[in-house]
């Protein structure tokens, strides 16, 4: 049985757009352990459940033009804007530290923000949206997974950017953020996501489809969302408060993903661990499988062609300070006579390069094992303390290009621009 067609729209497209920023160059800020993990789970979510025809991701392991930082930030986000039409969907995921001056105007922090100027080195969501009414948009919305810290009076005041702009038309301009001003966002170790991504997931997924037609829409995802962390917060004795803001008003509700409920969430997934002892066990095993297992394909070939080349180096060594060795031990010199001076100085002459032949293969011998030594201590650092590519540009910067036929999530076709792995 085939899911239901879910859009009436078939000419219009659907679009994301997200931005985990884990690590910040100004070391006042405090690095995010999740944001990277959210990000690629929302990206995931999108793909594989919402038909998106294009993903964009930013984060800190792609190529220098898709890593976070503002201009980047604003250039690619516009860049893909200028593909849209004013019916297509577009849904803006941010994950990262955020703040919001007296006038509750909320800025996004990219890589490079500096928190001595936040309000200028940051991205105000206003901004952004600004950037979606200049293209016409009816159908836009923020999720932001930030923490929004209340910035006193002394602070820089932010640029009203919408007071005198209004979203006509529009079926639905929203901006979900994850805690209300003076509370923090929580990340989640359990599932190695923020809290409220984690429920984001959760509801994407299926969890949100109240009505259970096979759809989650805007209002029944941030209906759920916000029941959820309210039990949450409960349970835990912590405070975060999710809340919805409208930009216009809500003609349509859209619907964002297909319910799927599968049995094991993503967010419930374990997590990839790049420190996974199997992956441990295979590096001090041999020398780049740890790396090469874990994703870090170059640098586990690498290691191990070396290593490889050395172990067959140490073999040929081995091998001829064997022979020289037996050739050594089986020399024959002269028996002992009264002569002795000339004796020993025969038996020198007869057996003296069998033995330095041999001292000398030992010594050879010797220095191959001491660098497949070296090499293997320089693999055991690599693998513990230069991490799983923390900053190597790998590719992760996703563009997807998908077009939907019939149904959604049914015969998609499409490709994809760079390998992301999940």
């Amino acid at each position: 049985m085939q899911p239901l067609c879910l859009f009436a729209e078939t000419a219009s497209k659907r679009f994301g757009f997200v931005v985990g920023v884990s690590e910040y160059k100004d070391l006042s800020l405090v690095n995010l352990k999740t944001a990277k993990n959210d990000a690629l789970g929302m990206t995931k979510i999108l793909f594989s459940y919402g038909s998106y025809n294009r993903i964009q991701t930013l984060l800190q392991e792609g190529s220098t033009k898709s890593t976070p930082t503002k201009i980047n930030i604003i250039s690619q986000f516009e860049s893909m804007l200028e593909e849209t039409k004013p019916d297509d969907l577009v849904v803006f995921y941010f994950s990262g530290h955020g703040v919001v001056d007296y006038n509750d105007k909320v800025y996004l922090l990219p890589e490079d923000a500096n928190p001595q100027n936040p309000f200028e080195t940051g991205i105000a969501v206003e901004q952004l949206l600004e950037m979606t009414r200049r293209f016409q948009l009816k159908r836009v919305v923020f999720f932001i997974d930030a923490c929004r810290n209340p910035e006193d009076s002394k602070g820089d005041i932010g640029r009203r950017y919408l007071e005198t702009v209004q979203f006509k038309d529009s079926e639905i301009i929203s901006v979900f953020y994850s805690t209300k001003v003076g509370y923090s966002s929580f990340e989640d170790p359990k599932s190695g996501y923020g809290i409220f991504t984690k429920y984001l997931i959760y509801g994407l997924e299926g969890r949100a489809d109240s009505n259970y037609n096979g759809e989650v829409t805007y209002s029944e995802l941030s209906n759920y969302v916000i029941q959820s962390m309210k039990e949450w917060s409960k349970e835990n004795q912590k405070i975060q408060k999710p809340y919805t803001k409208e930009y216009a008003e809500k003609s349509e509700d859209t619907i964002l993903t297909y319910a799927v409920n599968p049995e094991t969430s993503l967010a419930d997934a374990p997590m990839f661990n790049p420190y996974n002892p199997t992956y441990a066990f295979r590096s001090f095993l041999y020398p780049g499988w740890g790396q090469y297992a874990r994703g870090q394909e170059e640098k586990g070939k690498i290691y191990m062609s070396i290593f490889t080349l050395g172990l067959m180096y140490a073999g040929y060594q081995f091998n001829q300070y064997r022979s020289d060795k037996e050739a050594y031990e089986s020399a024959i010199g002269i028996p002992p006579n009264s002569r002795v001076s000339e004796t020993i100085v025969f038996n020198y002459l007869l057996i003296e390069p069998y033995r330095q032949r041999m001292e000398s293969s030992r010594a050879s011998l010797s220095q191959a094992l001491n660098v497949l030594v070296l090499l293997w201590s320089a693999n055991v650092f690599d693998f513990y303390l230069l991490g799983p590519n923390p900053k190597e540009k790998t590719g992760v910067f996703l563009d997807l290009d998908m077009e939907s036929q019939g149904y959604m999530g049914v015969n998609r076709i499409g490709k994809v621009g760079y390998a992301l792995r999940f």
